[in-house]
């Protein structure tokens, strides 16, 4: 029998909900993950589907508004929308997401109902929901739940195998698990055998973790190293695209490049070049002549246009220059902004617009595109790719053995943005077993090493130029060669689980 919805039960849901956001930077109490969701667990017991649904989006609504409040900074600063509407524009972005931990409410409703156990339907669902997260209408996947991990390298190596996926598997089981024991369905308790195979598989995580911590540390010291530097330029947003401050922002690069002379490959930021290269030639040999200077191969972001015969078309571009100061490669990036660098469904919403009006609609580049030094290939990850695991998967089979990523976070001022952000960036290392390096306009850049840890950060708002020796790994991981077949077999698994009509007794 479905027991009443009160009070109680929706305030657990939100503190769960509260209790995810506050483990993901800047608040960064990863630890929370352990019993975020027991509260969630609570509520949920004995609940209708309906109730079930609805305390799962109260919840997901207390998450996303907690973790991503600076969309108001973003829209209301920079979109110039009424404080109100940007206010809208969160609860909208908040509403949608939080239908995915509304349907996995539903769906702990119905396994409890079909008698499927939670210690494996409640991971499986998550996963499912959150790769359907990651694609579903362009894809959100800002910081799923294994991204809270970040700073626990041990517990990182799985994703070698199963992505970031695997990680929040491991979160949501943990958690389910704490769950029975504190409070087992009346009538039943945690069985030794479940709770045994729940304590071995946490054990072959940690164990895991080690080993592979140590061989990676062993590959990386038998490997090459090169020299990488990353220049911030720490311009102002407001500043960035007025004609008068093109040539000032260039020699501010010229004078941190400097700084770095020495390092084999140098790397400014997304959009540090805020004119078309190639389409200015007094501009663009200022560019080359730093490259000269340097005596590096250096890679920045500048827009770019092609004339065809459906008209220009535009790009969001990573350009290589030789230390010749010759271009020799360039990346387009891939998976664009919604709203940032084009508008979706424009014909349904006419009256939205881009926060960057300043060129129409970016096109879209290859997915898995490199480009090349002489020590072999780097995938260069623009803006917000640096979220999306099969970005920088497909770069690493296709042969990269750097990930850079390139960036302009001054969108979001010194809010959490910037830092939750980086911590997206440290899965893609881990995941595919390369070092990162990353160049942010106003901050957050850094080093990542293979195997996930962050080996140097930058301050925000302040300009920066630094060079770590990064190894030159061979990269590549199972999880870079299988992909996300263990979130399929996820979705797969969960699809089963549906088609089970036993009722628990």
């Amino acid at each position: 029998m479905n027991k009443r919805t009160n009070l109680s039960h929706l305030l657990a849901a939100v503190v769960s909900g509260l209790l995810v956001a506050a483990a993901f930077p800047k608040w960064d109490q990863s630890y929370l993950l352990i019993f975020a969701l027991v509260p969630l667990f609570w509520a949920l017991q004995g609940r209708s589907l309906k109730a079930a649904f609805w305390l799962g989006f109260v919840s997901g609504m207390g998450h996303y508004v907690a973790l991503l409040y600076w969309i108001v900074f973003v829209t209301h600063v920079f979109g110039h929308l009424p404080l109100i509407a940007s206010i809208g524009i969160l609860l909208l972005l908040a509403g949608y997401l939080s239908l995915y931990p509304a349907v996995w409410g539903w769906g702990m409703a119905w396994s409890e109902n079909k008698g499927l156990s939670p210690l494996w339907w409640a991971p499986a669902l998550w996963v499912a929901l959150e790769f359907g997260q990651t694609y579903i209408i362009s894809g959100f996947p800002w910081e799923l739940l294994g991204n809270g991990l970040y700073r626990h390298p041990v517990l990182l190596q799985l994703a070698d195998l199963t992505g970031v996926y695997g990680l929040s598997f491991l979160v949501v089981l943990v958690n389910a698990a704490l769950y029975l024991l504190l409070s087992p369905p009346r009538g039943q308790s945690l069985r030794s055998l479940p709770a045994a195979a729940v304590c071995l598989l946490l054990v072959v995580w940690i164990g895991y973790g080690y080993y592979r911590l140590a061989e990676v540390d062993a590959l990386a010291a038998r490997s090459p190293k090169l020299k990488v530097a990353v220049v911030q330029g720490n311009l102002k947003q407001g500043e960035k695209w007025k004609k008068e401050m093109v040539v000032t922002t260039i020699a501010r690069y010229a004078e941190l490049t400097q700084k770095v002379k020495g390092a084999r490959l140098i790397v400014w930021p997304e959009t540090a070049a805020p004119f078309f290269f190639m389409r200015t030639p007094d501009l663009d040999l200022l560019v080359r002549n730093i490259a000269k200077e340097s005596d590096a191969y250096l890679l920045f972001g500048s827009p770019a246009f092609e004339l065809t015969s459906q008209g220009e078309r535009y790009f969001n571009r990573a350009y290589l220059l030789n230390p010749q100061g010759e271009t020799i490669g360039y990346y387009d990036k891939a998976h664009l902004v919604p709203y940032g660098e084009y508008v979706p469904l424009r014909r349904f919403f006419p009256f939205i617009g881009k926060m960057v009006p300043m060129v129409g609609d970016f096109a879209e580049g290859p997915v898995g595109a490199t480009v090349s030094l002489p020590e072999g290939a780097i995938g260069p990850l623009v803006c917000y790719e640096s979220i999306f695991p099969n970005l920088s998967r497909a770069q690493v089979a296709n042969g990269a053995r750097l990930l850079v990523n390139i960036t302009n976070d001054a969108w979001f001022g010194k809010t959490a943005a910037a830092y939750q952000h980086l911590s997206m960036a440290v899965l893609r290392a881990a995941e595919n077993h390369v070092c990162l390096a990353r160049a942010a306009n106003t901050g957050i850049s850094a080093f990542i090493d293979g195997a996930g840890r962050l080996l140097w950060t930058s301050a925000i708002d302040v300009p920066e130029a630094h060079a770590v020796d990064l190894a030159w790994l061979p990269g590549g991981s199972l999880y870079t060669r299988i992909g996300d077949a263990f979130a399929w077999a996820c979705v797969i698994a969960c699809g089963l689980g549906l088609m089970v009509t036993r009722r628990r007794r």
